[in-house]
């Protein structure tokens, strides 16, 4: 079964072309290891705003489409990325399966969307493969993925996005009226990092229904 604590997005504003992190690993051709050490890294692209503006981020694994997401792993709780250009982190392979799904959030804690500043500004990398996972998707997650692709850095849109957390998730699709009660229970995410850093990342976070703004991209 699918185990790991999701985070369904309902995602829906419209476009915008502001960008900013550009992820340099990992990329399309990426393929990962469930259990073993990730790399993310990434640069300022040059466009506004820049990484000394969005400042501290949160960065995570989702799967997806680009209107519903699925949370999976957070690798760094508070990253700035104005200040390092990588993290490493070890994949927990029971949190998915393997295959061509994954993809890099990265949500500023502090800096809000330009362009819709009630919201946090985020950004993603593009879609890439993890092997070696020893979990499933059921078949709502499934249809997430393959509805209309992931973000990527192709093209952009301004998200609200309904954040909906349970303390136990197993591979579902919350209905709405589920998804607020569930949006009161607090979770606490353990992802040990092990990699050359030799770090230890530990999230305890209470998940609360919050409204969100993403800059997405999406992949074709």
């Amino acid at each position: 079964m699918f185990s790991a604590l999701s985070t369904i997005l309902t995602l829906c504003l419209a476009r915008s072309a502001l960008a900013t992190i550009y992820t340099t690993s990992p990329v399309a051709s990426t393929v990962a290891t469930g259990g073993q050490v990730l790399n993310v890294s990434w640069a300022d692209d040059g466009q506004s705003p820049s990484v000394s503006q969005v400042g501290p981020c949160s960065i995570d694994i989702f799967v997806g489409s680009s209107t519903q997401q699925v949370w999976l792993q957070n690798l760094g709780e508070s990253v700035d990325v104005s200040k390092t250009s990588a993290i490493s982190s070890t994949i927990n392979p029971s949190i998915g399966q393997s295959g061509d799904y994954y993809f890099i959030k990265y949500v500023s804690l502090n800096f809000k969307d330009p362009k819709n500043p009630q919201y946090p500004y985020t950004q993603y990398s593009a879609r890439f493969t993890i092997n070696a996972m020893t979990g499933n998707f059921n078949s709502s997650v499934m249809a997430l993925i393959d509805s209309t692709g992931a973000p990527t850095t192709s093209a952009a849109t301004n998200t609200a996005a309904v954040v909906v957390a349970a303390s136990t998730v197993k591979s579902t699709v919350q209905s709405a009226s589920a998804s607020a009660s569930a949006a009161k229970s607090s979770a606490k995410v353990t992802t040990a990092a092990t990699g050359a850093a030799g770090q230890s990342f530990t999230t305890s976070a209470t998940l609360v229904l919050s409204v969100l703004g993403m800059a997405t991209y999406f992949v074709m």
